[in-house]
């Protein structure tokens, strides 16, 4: 199992394991999961054991095919997904591109009747699945009742809910679980020889993504940035009114300009904060993500009230909710702003 080289889903790799001794693949997989959690490793795997030179039930990931994969250059896996979509545009216009479009599944599959020109099998992997509109799904779904018998499809969602019912009863399912912290801060510091103080902290902030917690390792700038954002964010506590719509009107700006992802992450980095603090609250100091801050969190659950903080916490949810459903994102921010927790003087 140690040569499919991942972190965590011990149980999805034994299910592939077990199917490819007894010679029982499907032809299509689902894989699902949050973002982050390590779905695209966990299907580029499949593809690399699926045409293994070693034929085995574990990719050697050594041989020229399991190279060839990786670097994504083999003639016999084809990936796609909004990354191929917007390759090429402009950052504004790539932006704005919200669905998976027939084009783009249409240039995915248009050889997949065509055998293999190297290895035993043809794997499709089609990433971001969850966004493919009706006449895309539509061409999805004819080429999941008919595949032929030398094509395995993978189709990597963050969640299943969103594509059609028929999609995903023509696919072996299999949904990722968040990794226990433990066992990410155990990985980053043993195998990836990760300062322990660190590995804990990145293991904290992943919430069980390791996908995740692996960029932020390979990005330093990110984790920076991130803590810059926080301290921005608990800063507009202390701030005048005027200072705090400007934040709301820059961040609406932002959302209007194509940077919906950035004012998501924010609302979840923030949302996070008054979790810890609500968890410390409550003598659950195991759970926290931000481990270092703790004394600004010990401060700041003597200047709240319990009933304060689940309020914000749940406006905070709102807020991102009214935004997937179009409400005015400056109004939005506004309306958080408003509701911010005061510190109760004791």
């Amino acid at each position: 199992m140690t040569n499919w080289n991942i972190i965590g889903h011990e149980w999805a790799i034994d299910f592939f394991q077990r199917s490819m001794a007894n010679k029982r693949m499907a032809h299509a997989y689902l894989i699902s999961g949050p973002a982050g959690v390590g779905k695209a490793l966990v299907a580029l795997r499949l593809a690399q054991v699926l045409n293994c030179e070693s034929g085995g039930i574990s990719p050697c990931l050594e041989c020229r095919t399991c190279k060839r994969i990786e670097r994504g250059n083999h003639p016999d896996v084809r990936i796609a997904g909004m990354a191929t979509q917007t390759h090429g545009m402009k950052p504004e216009e790539a932006a704005r591109q919200r669905d998976l479009k027939i084009d783009t599944v249409r240039d995915w599959q248009r050889d997949i009747n065509l055998r293999p020109y190297e290895g035993q099998q043809r794997i499709f992997i089609l990433h971001d699945a969850e966004r493919l509109n009706e006449s895309a799904s539509n061409a999805i779904l004819k080429t999941l009742e008919e595949p032929p018998p030398y094509a395995t499809l993978i189709l990597v969602a963050n969640t299943s809910g969103d594509l059609l019912p028929t999609i995903v009863s023509r696919c072996q399912p299999l949904k990722l679980r968040l990794v226990p912290r433990a066992q990410i801060t155990s990985a980053l510091s043993e195998q990836l020889n990760v300062a322990a103080e660190d590995a804990e902290l990145l293991a904290a902030w992943s919430n069980g993504r390791i996908g995740w917690a692996l960029r932020m390792l390979n990005n330093p700038d990110e984790l920076e940035t991130r803590q810059t954002k926080l301290d921005e964010l608990l800063s507009l506590a202390t701030q005048p009114r005027s200072t705090t719509f400007g934040w709301a009107e820059g961040y609406a700006k932002a959302y209007r300009g194509g940077e919906q992802l950035a004012v998501f992450e924010m609302l979840e980095l923030w949302q996070s904060w008054w979790r810890d603090i609500l968890l410390m609250s409550t003598g659950c100091t195991t759970q926290i993500v931000h481990v270092d801050r703790r004394p600004e969190l010990s401060q700041a659950v003597s200047q709240y009230h319990l009933v304060d903080i689940h309020a914000f916490i749940a406006r905070l949810t709102s807020a991102a909710q009214q935004l997937r459903e179009n409400v005015n994102p400056q109004l939005a921010l506004e309306n958080v702003l408003l509701h911010m927790p005061i510190v109760e003087r004791r």
